[in-house]
């Protein structure tokens, strides 16, 4: 009778596994929006108390373009949510260099609330035989520029799929989770961030227009997508 006991309370333990990280992984996305043909979705996910999102987008610019918009890190503070500051970090610890970015970002925060900061790992690859570039960026464990301040975010990361549909033409893939740690209610963060995705997509439409980025011909990520 005991080891009967013990074989349903491990049954019970799986089972609630199952249907609680495993399962939250596995949550279908929610359309949440649309706006100008850009369509939003949120999900929760295990990783964290806030939603993940995602936003899928054409934008009238090819891959090119929009790589390197993206690689220009110091620009994220014309176009992301509330970067107040963004750069490329080149250290003996955290080494950029062709397809890896380290890269360090400040979320602006209404006062009394700390301004949020994340060092992140970029790695960009591209499938050649489809042209579709990838771009993505994990939040990583260090020292640099910690500061009492601000919040280091506990976790991110970021996901960029750039697919071509024709020369000037590239449908554009967001997908983001960023807990912003802290004491802030979850269902606030959601409440705010809810069209983030959107508005990102949004904004890079607007920021491939400047002469920078709209004369970029060459992609010049060269590392294979796995």
């Amino acid at each position: 009778m005991v080891r009967s006991l013990r074989v349903s309370i491990i049954g019970l333990i799986l089972v609630c596994f199952c249907f609680s990280g495993a399962w939250a992984a596995e949550a279908p996305w929610k359309k949440i929006g649309e706006k100008n043909g850009i369509v939003g979705f949120t999900r929760p996910t295990p990783k964290s108390s806030v939603d993940q999102m995602k936003a899928v987008g054409v934008v009238n610019a090819p891959v090119a373009v929009i790589e390197a918009l993206l690689r220009d890190v110091p620009s994220e503070t014309e176009w992301m949510y509330k970067c107040k500051e963004a750069a490329v970090v080149n250290t003996p610890e955290l080494k950029s260099a062709g397809d890896i970015l380290y890269v360090y970002n400040v979320t602006a925060m209404q006062f009394p609330v700390k301004d949020r900061d994340t060092v992140g790992k970029a790695v960009y690859t591209i499938d050649k035989a489809t042209g579709t570039l990838y771009m993505h960026l994990d939040g990583i464990n260090t020292n640099y520029k910690l500061d009492k301040s601000k919040v280091r975010m506990p976790y991110v990361s970021v996901d960029y799929i750039l697919t071509p549909k024709g020369p000037d033409k590239t449908e554009v893939t967001y997908v983001a989770l960023g807990d912003p740690g802290g004491n802030l209610p979850a269902f606030l963060v959601n409440m705010l961030t809810k069209n983030l995705s959107i508005e990102t997509i949004a904004s890079i439409r607007e920021m491939v227009k400047k002469d920078k980025y709209k004369n970029a011909k060459t992609v010049v990520t060269t590392t294979p997508h796995q």
